[in-house]
């Protein structure tokens, strides 16, 4: 039986889920790895891991409170984008089984995930609309803020790594970028690629750098367009990448940036709002702490 982290009104929070909360900011805050991240920030990383899953505890069960769950539609439309940016499907569904996660579980994990987005965003409905003194002094305290995010139109080829071979699989996208000067890169995509992005070409259309793994991003935004790069390695395999479009937007005017001033400061009150909450719905719940 897994060990437990926490329960929440009874509700158990393992240690695997904690494991998986903790690589998700090692993500967002390292660009790494779990084991990549020193030591010295693991316990930091435990601590938000576990406060994030409390808090998404707690907004489920308000959620089921009131008889609200997310529709099917939704949690398969969620599962089918988490199976795109995870590349090859059967690399991914490995990788899960290694956790002990089926695919019975990974639907109930989406379906409670799903659940709590939703249930936060009606919430969020209660957020007012900023006024305009106040849209005016954000354009001019913060104008890198306000700069639409580069993006480039990147295709990918994806080859696996074998564990048994380092090597293989770099030298099999090396005779892949050959093939593509003869045939085209998007019939070899079709017929090479592990992704499920192969079918069409390898196209994942315009992608930001906070899309994708660092590795990749900082190889597809400083290639040059049209031309197609060395093999990249990632922790999914060697991608060959072709990026045909690059935009760098300018700096906006006030009116142009307005509607996302408005984003950035109902955001914000959002975030307040919703931790406001979540604190009203701890002091209200049953929460006892098992690892320490």
């Amino acid at each position: 039986m897994e060990q437990l982290a926490a329960t929440v009104n009874g509700s158990p929070i393992d240690n695997k889920a904690l494991n998986a909360a903790m690589q998700s900011l090692a993500q967002e805050n390292f660009h790494a790895t779990l084991d990549e991240v020193p030591r010295e920030s693991h316990a930091e990383l435990e601590a938000m891991a576990l406060e994030r899953l409390i808090a998404r505890e707690l907004i489920f069960q308000a959620a089921l409170a009131e008889g609200f769950v997310a529709d099917e539609a939704d949690v398969k439309d969620e599962s089918s984008r988490i199976l795109r940016m995870m590349g090859n499907p059967e690399d991914f569904w490995k990788r899960l089984a290694e956790r002990g996660m089926d695919e019975t579980s990974f639907l109930r994990m989406v379906r409670k995930d799903v659940t709590v987005d939703q249930m936060s965003a009606r919430k969020l409905a209660d957020v007012t609309e900023p006024g305009e003194e106040e849209i005016r002094r954000f354009f001019s305290a913060y104008p890198d803020k306000l700069r639409d995010h580069e993006r480039v139109r990147a295709s990918h080829i994806l080859i696996p790594l074998d564990p048994d071979d380092p090597d293989k699989a770099l030298e099999r996208a090396m005779e892949l970028k050959v093939q593509v000067g003869q045939e085209g890169f998007s019939e070899i995509a079709k017929r090479h690629s592990v992704c499920a992005s192969a079918p069409g070409g390898g196209e994942l259309g315009f992608i930001r750098r906070e899309d994708v793994d660092p590795t990749f991003a900082e190889a597809a935004f400083s290639q040059i367009v049209d031309e197609l790069g060395a093999p990249v390695k990632t922790p999914y395999g060697y991608h060959l990448i072709k990026v045909t479009e690059h935009e760098i937007p300018a700096p906006p005017t006030l009116d142009e940036a307005h509607d996302k001033i408005v984003g950035f400061l109902k955001k914000a009150s959002g975030s307040k709002l919703l931790q406001e909450w979540v604190a009203e719905l701890r002091n209200g719940a049953k929460i006892e702490m098992l690892n320490d």
